[in-house]
């Protein structure tokens, strides 16, 4: 009994536990959100390059926030808002909302930046980069971030037509 607990599993034992362990599938779940996220956004750019991105109702938290002729496209619920280096936070929770006009962070803070001071966006892993036109940058941890890269650009060629 002694011999049987404190002996080295074998290469088999080991490639098995490794194959089938808990990283492993964490790693293919991801993969397959990051995949799926891209074909979602793959379409999304395709289906709104000449149309308009459709507006959803807009739900008691935003509609407050609203400006006059402004709608709502999408939103992400536990959206993560982060400043880049200020590595002593986690973070701001919250809900994101892309609008006609602006993203709005709704949460234990409010955030808002207009469309049109969006420089660039990029992306690293499952995060949102945004790049603003005065330097200033964020970071957001969300859901389908591929996906809502499309929904921004395609809501900003709207506003710009």
């Amino acid at each position: 009994m002694q011999q049987e607990r404190d002996r080295s599993p074998s290469n088999s034992e080991v490639g098995e536990l490794t194959e089938e362990g808990p990283a492993l599938r964490d790693a293919t779940a991801a993969a397959k959100r990051a995949a799926d996220d891209e074909a979602a956004a793959a379409s999304t750019r395709e289906r709104f390059i000449d149309l308009p991105i459709p507006p959803i109702e807009p739900d008691e938290s935003i509609a407050k926030h609203l400006l006059p002729d402004e709608l709502v496209h999408t939103l992400r619920t536990h959206a993560i808002l982060n400043a880049p280096g200020d590595d002593r936070s986690l973070g701001y929770g919250g809900t994101l909302y892309l609008t006609s006009r602006r993203l709005v962070h709704l949460g234990q803070v409010m955030m808002t930046m207009q469309l049109t001071d969006i420089v660039e966006t990029s992306l690293a892993g499952e995060r949102l980069l945004l790049t603003l036109r005065d330097g200033e940058g964020f970071i957001m941890d969300l859901d389908r971030p591929r996906m809502l890269r499309a929904e921004i650009a395609a809501a900003t060629r709207a506003l710009r037509r």
